[in-house]
């Protein structure tokens, strides 16, 4: 099985499990902190070092249907939500405060998906599956390692079935019917790559209540990381209280 640290790196280092989990923990709750101005500073934070983490993660965000999802979100906000003040936008007077609070959804569920997408696509089975051996639950690791890794590999599924029946007409006819064959071949793939985990990890005399086999260093990146968001979220905390009382 893998070892427990992440499976890429760059001149950094590499990232094990620890500076995976980190890195998620700590986007989610700077996204939910970081307010304004702060929150595209905390972003574009966020999104280089899930580039360098993983370059899928940014590869995610060309995704016409995610900037689809960004854009639900906003109008929605916009819609649900009154106020006196308005701006004038493309001839339509919307609400400020809807304006404002659907880019601010937008921005967090925006830094959520990259923190989220760069975890799933380098968190190793063996990694976390040792690290909740620790806590006496080294099985429920191995489970979720399993769950995490089939994310990447169901959206590179789900892309590859849908292209294929597209080129194939599948949707001319029966859209329905393509649907369901559609989510029929993604559950099976995933069912057949868990499978061929299980049966991996069994020949190999893998366990999740054998952290000995896979022990967790903290590694060079995960020092620069923590170090580098320490005094980054730090800063971007104090001004924005500064800036909320002068």
């Amino acid at each position: 099985m893998e070892s427990a640290s992440i499976r890429s790196g760059v001149g950094l280092g590499k990232w094990s499990i620890y500076g995976a989990l980190f890195f998620l923990i700590s986007s989610i709750v700077a996204s939910m902190v970081l307010k304004g101005v702060w929150a595209v500073v905390g972003l574009a934070y966020v999104g280089a070092w899930g580039g360098l983490i993983s370059p899928d993660a940014i590869h995610s965000l060309k995704k016409r249907r995610f900037w689809f999802f960004l854009a639900s979100i906003t109008v929605i906000s916009v819609l649900a939500m009154g106020g006196e003040e308005t701006v004038a936008v493309a001839g339509f007077n919307l609400s400020r405060a809807g304006l404002s609070a659907g880019f601010g959804m937008a921005l967090r569920a925006t830094t959520i998906i990259l923190a989220t997408t760069a975890f799933a696509r380098t968190a190793s089975i063996g990694g976390l599956s040792a690290l909740f051996a620790r806590l006496g639950v080294g099985e429920i690791g191995f489970l979720l390692g399993i769950a995490v890794n089939l994310v990447p590999l169901m959206q590179n599924t789900a892309a590859s079935a849908l292209l294929a029946m597209r080129l194939r007409g599948g949707f001319r006819r029966k859209r329905l019917e393509a649907m369901k064959r559609l989510v029929v071949t993604i559950l099976v793939n995933a069912l057949r790559h868990s499978e061929d985990i299980v049966c991996a990890a069994e020949a190999r005399g893998f366990g999740g209540a054998q952290p000995a086999a896979c022990p967790i260093s903290i590694t060079r990146g995960d020092r620069l990381l923590a170090a580098a968001s320490g005094v980054f979220y730090g800063a971007m905390v104090l001004a924005q209280v500064l800036g909320a009382y002068l």
